[in-house]
């Protein structure tokens, strides 16, 4: 299968040594330049001709240049490490999808890099056309499902999977017309895989094949027993939930970095969407949605990263504008507070842009950072943790303490009875809280001896010592799946598992104890004020 994603506009860095044009012809990643091509230039290998090609289309264009002129597309096919696929004919494939979606009118770029796990084509195509055209007034919302069905289609007939996708299935059948079928049957070249394959009939196309098959038509998972993912499968369940968790837990421990993953999840058929410090999978086949906090801990943004990276982090997050230099392998950021004074450099597999104003880095927490000063000479160090004097604390996850919502329950006949009631299970589940909050501070209270400042102190410290304990823990499932020893997988699992209990139990009393704590404040200012107007009403009625 081919996975179609478009990356940001290539606005400023077309050309140069620096540039995106040099990234995706690197020979590293390309076979020395073998695995090359344009529909404009013979050289495989001068990023500068290749981008000169399209600068010149966008001088012409009746716009020219401007400062934030988008100068071309970036666009990533991916395919399937299962696929029987050979670099040339992923190379080939590249080509073919890149004539079929600019239609000879813009002038395209197509390398493919070998240098990871899944060979994938990085296509730049001009975005002004060799007619003066601009390719965003020609670009509709459906664009990119467009492009997917053009790249399903090439796969089913290469004989390569193809996943199912009720949204491609849909702009599919838009651009067909009226090749429609009943009961809502596929009418793209892919099938969905839930369905019995049916026999073709003589002249029409055949199935694409959902899984990998030798020459004999025999598939692959059966030549050699179970798959580690079917195993691994097996031994957690088949629910929804325990199948995004599986899928995220074998992703993880093969990725090297935060898009490398998700370039992996999307082959997997998982999307997945950065809202914030929350990470939003969703099942493309189904469209089912969930975010990083209904899976549990091990699965936000935090321990993912640390999964990815192999070692315990710790977040920090900045303002864009604090950026003072980014290239593709470094991320350098002004320490907040410091009037440009001082800044720390990190590796730039370490960020998380989802494109917003705020940046999001996980640095290792067992290494010092160097500090620099605005000439880059050093101004000393601090280990990891000592940045939050600069960036500030992150605050600790409140979803796992919400309590049920029960308004929503139609109680009751008349509304007098229904606002009744309501008002009911509202004091209930203030009761709830305060109970809670009570046996968690006394519990600690008696750890620490009777003394209650104390026992919170002691409690925020396990707080932190049970996030470091799962961050370990998830660290340890994806070596031993890496290993493949099915026995270290259940047994890893099963200890993330606990510590992710055992973490939500830290966090859920801390939590009630706090909220308690700044709701007895708030009520007790809230005393004092009245108490005060009272008594300046008091003042001016004697007066």
């Amino acid at each position: 299968m081919a996975v179609v994603k478009l990356g940001k506009p290539v606005k400023s860095n077309l050309g140069g040594p620096n540039g995106a044009m040099a990234y995706i012809i690197k020979p590293a990643k390309t076979d020395g330049g073998r695995l090359v091509s344009s529909n404009y230039e013979r050289t495989r290998t001068d990023y500068d001709a290749l981008a000169e090609g399209m600068l010149d289309d966008n001088r012409r264009s009746p716009k020219g240049i401007r400062k934030d002129s988008r100068l071309a597309y970036h666009i990533k096919l991916s395919f399937s490490p299962k696929d029987p696929v050979t670099p040339e004919q992923v190379h080939e494939l590249g080509v073919e999808f890149a004539r079929r979606i600019t239609g000879g009118e813009y002038k395209f770029v197509v390398a493919t890099h070998t240098d990871r796990h899944h060979l994938h084509d990085h296509i730049m195509v001009c975005a002004a056309s060799r007619y003066g055209k601009h390719l965003k007034a020609e670009l509709p919302k459906d664009i990119i499902e467009q492009w997917r069905v053009v790249a399903n289609e090439m796969c089913a007939r290469e004989g390569l999977s193809v996943i199912f996708n009720p949204v491609t299935e849909q702009v599919a059948r838009k651009m067909r017309g009226d090749e429609t079928t009943p009961d809502d049957a596929p009418t793209t070249l892919e099938r969905d895989p839930k369905r019995v394959e049916e026999t073709p009939e003589a002249g029409t196309a055949t199935t694409p094949r959902t899984t990998r098959r030798t020459r004999k038509e025999e598939p692959v998972e059966r030549r050699y027993g179970m798959s580690m993912e079917e195993i691994y499968a097996a031994a957690k369940g088949k629910g929804t939930k325990d199948r995004i968790r599986m899928l995220i837990d074998l992703t993880s421990s093969t990725a090297e970095n935060f898009e490398d993953w998700k370039d992996m999840l999307d082959i997997r058929g998982v999307d997945v969407t950065v809202r914030g410090r929350h990470l939003t999978y969703t099942l493309k086949d189904t469209g089912f949605k969930i975010r990083d906090a209904k899976l549990g801990q091990a699965y936000d943004m935090t321990n993912i990263m640390a999964g990815l990276a192999h070692t315990p982090v710790i977040p920090i997050t900045f303002n864009r504008r604090l950026v003072a230099k980014q290239t593709r392998k470094t991320v350098t950021v002004w320490l907040p507070g410091t009037h440009r004074k001082k800044k720390i450099t990190f590796d730039a597999k370490r960020l998380i842009d989802d494109g917003g104003s705020t940046l999001r880095a996980f640095l290792p927490r067992d290494r010092d950072q160097i500090i620099l000063d605005p000439s880059n000479r050093y101004a000393g160090k601090t280990p990891t943790p000592g940045l939050y004097q600069w960036f500030g604390e992150p605050t600790s996850r409140l979803e796992p303490q919400t309590t049920p919502e029960r308004l929503p329950l139609r109680y009751g006949v008349s509304p007098a009875q229904q606002r009744y009631y309501q008002a009911q299970a509202r004091r209930l589940d203030q009761l709830a809280g305060e109970a809670k909050a009570l046996n968690a501070a006394i519990r600690w209270t008696h750890l620490a001896g009777g003394d209650s400042a104390k026992g919170l102190r002691l409690l925020r410290g396990k707080v932190r010592e049970s996030h470091d304990e799962l961050q370990a823990a998830v660290i340890a499932l994806h070596d031993a799946i890496q290993q493949g020893d099915p026995d270290l997988v259940a047994e890893t699992r099963g200890e993330m598992e606990r510590r992710e209990a055992l973490c939500d139990r830290y966090e859920s009393e801390l939590s009630a104890i706090e909220r308690e704590i700044h709701t007895t404040r708030d009520r007790e200012q809230t005393e004092t004020e009245q108490r005060e107007r009272q008594q300046q009403h008091k003042r001016g009625r004697s007066i």
